[in-house]
């Protein structure tokens, strides 16, 4: 019985060094180090105005610790996100070149009314922008480089 172990490093793991260690990684590790600190100081400060008679920072102390670990939640959701929606990130070859394996030839989502893009040119134009689009097999990023 043979059995093949993936390499964590190619496959994008979340042991991956590369995961944990990129120029993105060590600014969100970064930012949660300086938010969840602030947002407990926060929730003591508040704690502390409400135990002197503020009634109202009795909400706050307790909101500030919450925002913290959506803080946190948010921190591990996004170091564990796949860049194209599948686990480990990794790029994967669709058939025909083309993500998700649609051809060029591929019915739209929608069905249209017949003759709809040539009755309207911007249309017809934008279609035109979007097919060239698919055609170029760029990934969407979030990034302007």
């Amino acid at each position: 019985m043979d059995v093949q172990v993936a390499d964590p490093i190619a496959t994008g793991s979340a042991s991956s060094p590369v995961r944990w260690l990129s120029r993105r990684s060590i600014l969100l590790h970064l930012t949660l180090a300086v938010v969840v600190p602030a947002c407990l100081y926060a929730a003591w400060w508040q704690a502390n105005r409400a135990l002197s008679g503020n009634t109202l920072s009795y909400i706050y102390s307790i909101e500030w610790p919450i925002f913290a670990g959506y803080a946190v939640f948010m921190w591990w959701k996004i170091l564990h996100e796949s860049p194209e929606g599948r686990p480990g990130g990794a790029a994967v070859e669709r058939p025909e070149g083309r993500p998700g394996g649609a051809s060029a030839e591929s019915p739209p989502d929608r069905p249209t009314e017949a003759g709809e893009a040539a009755d309207d040119p911007e249309l017809a134009a934008y279609n035109r922008y979007l097919a060239g689009l698919a055609a170029s097999g760029k990934q969407k990023t979030w990034s302007s480089r």
